[in-house]
């Protein structure tokens, strides 16, 4: 026999109990039988615990979810509103003044600049969803294809590559490539660096990933900074389902961020 049941006690609560047991064959005379009565109210306690997390936890990541595609989706909206929209009324007023037949010899040039930054607002918005330079030629090229993009006469920046790197699996390329894309913008938002140095490198598989600049550094330990949202959280997320390490060193003449994870 084994039996699970459940009692409703005198003062009103339910506890759970397992019976368990079996004849005997001891060639007796008599037939014995032989078995437990276990109290499994706490086991069951835990269980049910136990399930409330996980139920609690997949909400938690399904709500987590949902709020970054939100947020992604609200900053699209607003690049596609704030920029390329304005440029696209800005060309139809233009064509509106040349077929009402008004004389405005420099319609025809507003609308070819005007068509010139709406096409480059959408190449940098498809850039920021999805760079088509990573997944065509690789993550060296897609590095290298940032730091040029980003580089301008007062910051400069330097990579250190190894073409190793590309053999990486496709999704594992571009979660390294969005972790020093958000090292690279910490450095431009929140550095004032004039210099930052990318490198990256696969040694007997382990990842390591450094990114140094010449900026002000942190005013607070990383925890804190983390905790302040200095843009660091969203990077120790992805360093977390990734099994790395970060190690920080800062200071007034720079900082330097070094990431470290296995691959298989």
């Amino acid at each position: 026999i084994d039996v699970e049941f459940r009692i409703l006690t005198a003062d009103g609560n339910i506890k759970y109990f397992v019976v368990q047991g079996c004849l005997l064959d001891a060639h007796l005379p008599k037939l014995f039988f032989a078995g437990v009565i276990i109290d499994i109210s706490e086991r069951k306690r835990h269980a049910l615990i136990e399930k409330e997390l996980a139920e609690e936890t997949q909400k938690l990541i399904l709500s987590t979810t949902i709020n970054v595609q939100e947020k992604e989706r609200q900053k699209i909206s607003s690049i596609l509103h704030d920029s390329i929209c304005q440029l696209l009324y800005g060309i139809r007023l233009n064509l509106q003044n040349v077929s009402l037949g008004h004389k405005a010899p420099n319609d025809f040039k507003n609308v070819h600049e005007l068509l010139a930054l709406a096409i480059k607002e959408t190449r940098e918005l498809s850039y920021e969803l999805v760079p088509s330079v990573l997944r065509d030629f690789g993550l060296t090229e897609g590095i290298l294809e940032m730091a040029k993009r980003l580089s301008t006469s007062a910051f400069k920046i330097n990579t250190q590559i190894g073409k190793e790197v590309d053999k990486l699996d496709s999704d594992l390329q571009l979660s390294i490539f969005r972790t020093v894309q958000e090292l690279i913008n910490n450095c431009i938002k929140h550095a004032n660096a004039t210099n930052a140095e990318i490198r990256l490198s696969l040694i007997k598989h382990k990842i390591e990933i450094i990114v140094k600049d010449n900026g002000v550094g942190f005013e607070h330990e990383l925890e804190s900074s983390i905790k302040n949202g200095t843009g660091l959280r969203s990077l120790k997320n992805r360093i977390f389902l990734l099994n790395g390490d970060l190690d920080l060193k800062t200071g007034s003449t720079g900082t330097e961020i070094k990431i470290m994870f296995e691959v298989n």
